[in-house]
């Protein structure tokens, strides 16, 4: 049985990626930092663009698809998201290049697609893009769920969270650190809308209320470098999923650990 692996090439207001697959191959959940940087940081972990059967992406903020186009265009990878996501990723005026037509693929909230032996699922979330998708990948008996940029839960949501073995989910902000922080007042009223991004205190909330023994990593994502430190983070969450459950914060502008995973 091949495992399944994960790391991160980026989470944060800098850039958006990560890597999910196995020893053959894998797909990308966004990919907000520049396309070299995505070949040089896949290729430190031993994977060629050849092996990227694919790219979902969550919404259509610079952040999560800087480099769409050049994967979607240039390297022939298939761009998945619903169909306002990517129409807004044409829309959005700092990317150089449209995305074209052939490398767009559209996978709407509750759909799934089946790529290799990876079987994807989006599901709708709160945040002011186009529109926002998480997503639940199932391979060989583990469920992983990918769930960023959001600024309130939802039922699915909660479904999803319970049901997984490993979980990516936002903490953006620590809120004393926001509310005394430098933003202007109608940015941190953004932030901590429901239309913005997840504080601590809400991630440790909803990991309270749907997290189950079957977890068993969590990984804290898109940490603001003005509003959180992975201490308070961390923090947050204490008590808040079973002790068995690893917790790591993602690093906002370098590669993360390489992490494995088999179904026990």
């Amino acid at each position: 049985m091949n495992r399944l692996r994960f790391f991160s090439l980026g989470s944060g207001s800098s850039g958006n990626c990560y890597y999910i697959g196995n020893a053959k191959r894998g797909i990308l959940i966004d990919a907000g930092i520049g396309a070299r940087s995505i070949k040089k940081r896949l290729k430190c972990a031993g994977i060629s663009m050849e092996q990227i059967l694919a790219v979902f992406v969550t919404h259509d903020h610079f952040d999560h698809i800087k480099a769409v186009s050049a994967l979607g265009n240039k390297e022939h990878i298939p761009v998945y998201s619903t169909q306002k996501i990517l129409d807004g990723i044409n829309n959005n005026i700092k990317l150089r290049e449209k995305l074209e037509i052939s490398a767009q693929k559209t996978i709407e909230n509750f759909q799934s697609v089946q790529i290799g032996d990876f079987t994807i699922t989006s599901f709708p979330l709160s945040h002011d893009a186009s529109d926002n998708s998480g997503y639940k990948i199932d391979y060989q008996g583990l469920t992983f769920t990918v769930a960023t940029d959001l600024g309130c839960p939802n039922e699915y949501l909660h479904k999803y969270i319970a049901q997984s073995d490993i979980l990516i989910l936002e903490a953006n902000y620590d809120e004393i650190m926001l509310q005394t922080g430098p933003y202007p007042e109608k940015l941190k009223q953004r932030v901590a809308g429901d239309c913005g991004h997840l504080g601590n205190q809400q991630t440790a909330d909803i990991l309270m209320k749907s997290s189950t023994d079957k977890l068993k990593y969590l990984f804290l994502c898109h940490l603001s470098q003005q509003n959180n430190k992975p201490e308070l983070a961390l923090d947050a969450v204490k008590g808040t999923v079973p002790k068995h459950t690893l917790i790591n914060v993602l690093p906002r502008t370098d590669i993360s650990e390489f992490f494995e995973f088999l179904k026990v």
